[in-house]
């Protein structure tokens, strides 16, 4: 009776270890199905919402870009770590796109000095809790924009950040943040020039109010 009783409870043991290993099999799948998604939707809706052509080649950019960016999000959100590799591939990348859309290099050149020139003093501001990863990425995304991108870049990878913070309440835990600084830099590389419309739109209608109230 008592040798009966332990290959029963070994049964229910295997049978409760044999649903962790599907179910972690099936969260797994189930991951990489949402990865997949968010990948096609990164790629697919600047081009229906792009308000100019765009050749292949705008499309073959885009789509490295937005692999690389999901790929170091979910790289730094389990290892903490923005691979240098990702930012080399970016500059490439970048230095590409900037030259197709008639960009001025200096301008690049320029800005991404001045990204990086920000972002390092950050991290020495926060005594190293901003990562060096970060300092790279940043900069290396800034190959791809323009000047008003990258206040756009800036202001949502901070805003999305702090309000992480805010809704989750890890005020004394490493956040990695490179998912925020990513997900910025898709949304100034493909919706900065909204972000342009918006802003001037503010800005004109503040004017009048101004003037109507004086």
């Amino acid at each position: 009776m008592f040798i009966r009783h332990i290959h029963i409870d070994c049964l229910v043991l295997a049978s409760i270890k044999g649903a962790w290993y599907m179910e972690g099999q099936g969260m797994k799948g189930t991951s990489y199905v949402i990865g997949l998604i968010v990948y096609i939707a990164s790629v697919v809706l600047p081009i229906l919402l792009s308000l100019k052509a765009i050749s292949f080649i705008h499309v073959a950019l885009y789509a490295a870009f937005s692999l690389i960016i999901i790929a170091g999000a979910t790289i730094d959100m389990h290892y903490y770590i923005l691979p240098d590799e990702g930012a080399l591939v970016l500059v490439i990348g970048g230095i590409l796109y900037s030259f197709l859309n008639d960009k001025s290099m200096l301008i690049t050149i320029i800005s991404v000095m001045t990204v990086g020139t920000i972002t390092y003093g950050l991290r020495l501001m926060s005594h190293k809790g901003f990562g060096l990863g970060d300092v790279k990425w940043f900069s290396a995304i800034a190959t791809w924009l323009t000047p008003w991108e990258i206040v756009c870049f800036f202001y949502v990878s901070f805003c999305v950040g702090s309000l992480y913070l805010l809704l989750t309440g890890y005020r004394n835990r490493y956040i990695p943040f490179g998912p925020f600084l990513c997900f910025g830099g898709w949304c100034a590389l493909h919706g900065g020039s909204y972000m342009e419309v918006l802003y001037q739109w503010l800005r004109h209608n503040l004017y009048i109010i101004s003037l109507a109230l004086c």
